[in-house]
């Protein structure tokens, strides 16, 4: 009778807490949403939208757009870079619609990092045996949380769909890509599911692999690492997947042997560093101290507060969890080749957009480490990990006790330390402060005018506001950034764009 009690007791914690991350969630993303109507396209957005908005305009329909993609994807592949498919997702900016339809912009970055981790948590928990599945929401939530407040860029990463389709979007589909290997891989995985599994992998092996050279060359190797150990130990799996790995390998050469590079490089960037092994070495650095600059307290109690959920997950596992060091290195190893194309290119670890998913990565990465070592320590038989698990029986009844109060300093933490940098009090400040909306007015009244074909010229006083986490970039007076003023008038067919400054 007291062990039937004890194990409702132990089910309605769980239920409680996972409920608890979810409410958590929301909260954290209610801010970023709420400013979400008020989100409009600037710079690239025009660039690449331009001639699919012409159509589009004219009553074209979705073959001539989607042809017309096409002829732009192949321009940019000869003329510009090679990544093909970052021009492919950016063709379908939400704005070409209507402006009103960019607000889905921040529910699709931040839907694919929810989605794309979540998936990705609760598969390597059901694989992993044991009664995993009960505890992925209170592991992975907590970590989504975290990275979305403390997103580097969240303008670029949430708000501007160009940048951040082709960093934060494709890093979630590089997540699920790695899922469906993995599905793959399985024996279980066979007819018809296996014909579909197959079928979409090798459709985000695409958009991954032919997109930021971050996420490509790091999935890639990921995928590589998976092959050599079943090749090695479950050859049936290898068989059953090789051609993905081909597949993303072959776009990943074809965006780095493209001809628009050179034209790139050599009209706008002047070359590259031209030393592969440095560039490896400084991303091995970079890397690690990025790691270790991230790694402050908060996230020390993150990780303090889905310990028990990883114990829990693991100490039962089928799986072993050999060489947890050998596994460190190797993931590290993954983690710092997203730096080593951009090393390559300019010395630097690029800007804002690919800083938020270093930080997205460093996350995950941190976490699954975590339980990687908890589950060889679970598996070890010796005192000390008997004593672990006797103790973790005891007091596992008191746990949503542990939680709430690990929780309750977390928060305390955020709060006093970090609350004017976090996203989501940012998006607030916007919207408290009526920037957002005062934005969102103003933008209104310059469509009003763009939208005007009788008006050739147009000349725009500066915005009276500039959110912080909506305005990547704005229109230009005639000096610095103002092909973003000729990419507005080309998009809205107009001669030229100016803003002039108002006399004070």
């Amino acid at each position: 009778m007291r062990e039937k009690i004890g194990k409702n007791w132990n089910n309605i914690q769980m239920t409680l807490l996972s409920l608890g991350c979810v409410i958590a969630l929301l909260f954290v993303l209610f801010p970023l949403l709420l400013i979400a109507p008020c989100d409009y396209p600037s710079a690239d957005d025009w660039s690449f939208g331009a001639s699919g908005y012409a159509i589009l305009k004219a009553g074209g329909g979705l073959g001539s757009f989607l042809k017309n993609t096409v002829a732009s994807v192949s321009h940019s592949y000869q003329n510009w870079e090679g990544r093909f498919a970052a021009t492919f997702l950016a063709s379908f900016q939400p704005g070409i619609l209507g402006e009103k339809c960019y607000c889905i912009v921040p529910w699709l970055m931040l839907g694919a990092i929810i989605v794309s981790e979540v998936v990705l948590c609760r598969y390597c928990s059901r694989r992993s045996g044991g009664e995993a599945h009960k505890y992925y929401l209170p592991i992975i939530l907590p970590a989504i949380i975290f990275q979305i407040l403390y997103s580097p860029s969240p303008i670029e990463s949430f708000y501007w769909y160009t940048g951040a389709v082709n960093y934060t979007f494709v890093y979630g589909l590089s997540l699920l890509l790695l899922v469906l290997f993995l599905r793959m891989g399985g024996e279980a995985c066979a007819g018809w599911r296996y014909a579909l599994t197959a079928a979409g992998a090798c459709v985000l092996a695409v958009l991954v692999g032919g997109n930021n050279f971050a996420t490509s060359l790091s999935t890639f190797l990921a995928l590589c690492t998976v092959s050599v150990i079943w090749l090695k130990y479950h050859r049936s799996a290898f068989f059953r997947t090789w051609y993905v790995t081909l597949g993303m390998g072959i776009c990943l050469l074809a965006c780095i042997f493209a001809p628009g590079n050179a034209n790139r490089l050599k009209g706008n960037f002047g070359g590259t560093t031209g030393n592969a092994v440095e560039a490896i070495g400084m991303s091995l650095l970079r890397s690690a101290t990025n790691i270790l600059s991230w790694t402050d307290g908060k996230i020390l109690l993150m990780l303090l507060f889905v310990l028990p959920f990883l114990w829990m997950s693991v100490r039962k596992s089928r799986f072993s969890f050999p060489l947890p060091a050998l596994f460190t290195l190797i993931t590290f190893g993954l983690y710092a080749s997203q730096a080593a194309a951009t090393m390559y290119v300019d010395g630097t670890t690029g800007g804002g957009r690919m800083a938020a998913i270093l930080y997205y990565s460093y996350v995950i990465w941190l976490v699954g480490n975590m339980g990687y070592w908890i589950g060889w320590l679970s598996h070890r038989k010796n005192r000390f990990c008997g004593f672990l698990d006797r103790l973790g029986k005891r007091f596992g009844r008191y746990l949503i006790v542990y939680c709430g109060g690990v929780g309750l300093v977390l928060v305390a933490a955020i709060y006093l330390t970090d609350l004017r940098q976090i996203s989501s009090y940012r998006a607030y400040r916007d919207w408290r402060q009526g920037w957002a909306g005062q934005y969102a007015v103003e933008w209104d009244a310059r469509l009003e005018i763009l939208h005007d074909d009788r008006v050739k010229e147009v000349e725009f006083a500066p915005l009276s506001v500039y959110p912080e986490m909506l305005l990547y970039t704005d229109l230009q007076e005639e000096s610095g950034y103002y092909w973003v003023n000729e990419a507005c008038a080309q998009y809205y067919g107009k001669e030229y764009v100016h803003i002039v400054p108002t006399e004070e």
